[in-house]
């Protein structure tokens, strides 16, 4: 990359950082107007890994699957909107019901359990003022959920397995592909799969670390 180039893409970052500002900093007030410590980290962490995979794509992604756009304010409210409830709902199927319990712990451990993430559903509504559901959660993570159900990861079923997680990457990557590149999903679908793929990965490498030590696993 030669210096004039360098120097472009740094004042494109810079322009994403001031727009960035603009949408992030509200959210970001309420979240830390939140009293309990665990929830507060959490979206934290959920609004941490939605904008890193952003940045990421816009500023770091294969020449080939490059989607550079100078994004507006209102297109990145949409990402990290968007991104973050997949983020929520990924986070949710992230953990299931250990079968070896008794019925009675599998109730008690379901009912808590439930109850634990109404409260980070409603929360994501105050912060972003939405009104999402369980629907919504159950849409973003459906390949996820009949992983879980059906146990594909449990019993090594590989072919399942990608299916599944495909069945994701597809149905985020297709609504911020559409809503912000504003092209047509089915005639980019090697670019859709890089959106879904880059979530998924910022899922794994900053949600579900910051998940197993809030848990201490």
């Amino acid at each position: 990359m030669g210096i004039f180039d360098q120097i472009f893409k740094n004042k494109k970052e810079k322009e994403y950082e001031k727009t960035l500002v603009e949408v992030i900093v509200p959210s970001l007030k309420k979240i830390k107007e939140i009293k309990e410590r665990e929830v507060r980290e959490f979206f934290m962490t959920i609004l941490d890994a939605a904008e890193r995979s952003l940045r990421g794509i816009l500023f770091m992604s294969p020449k080939e699957l490059r989607l550079e756009k100078e994004l507006t304010k209102e297109e990145i409210d949409f990402w990290i909107r968007k991104v973050s409830l997949a983020l929520i709902a990924y986070s949710y199927y992230f953990f299931s019901i250990n079968e070896l319990m008794s019925p009675l712990e599998q109730s008690l451990t379901r009912f808590s359990y439930e109850l634990y993430w109404q409260r980070m559903f409603n929360t994501y509504n105050k912060i972003f003022e939405e009104n999402i559901t369980k629907k919504d959660i159950e849409y973003y993570a459906a390949g996820l959920k009949e992983d879980i159900e059906k146990g594909y990861s449990e019993f090594g079923d590989v072919e399942k397995i990608l299916e599944s997680t495909a069945r994701d990457y597809k149905t985020i990557g297709t609504e911020l592909f559409e809503k912000i590149w504003k092209e047509d999903a089915n005639s980019n679908e090697e670019k859709v799969f890089f959106l879904g793929v880059r979530i998924w990965q910022a899922h794994q490498q900053i949600v579900q670390p910051f998940l197993l030590e809030l848990l201490n696993l």
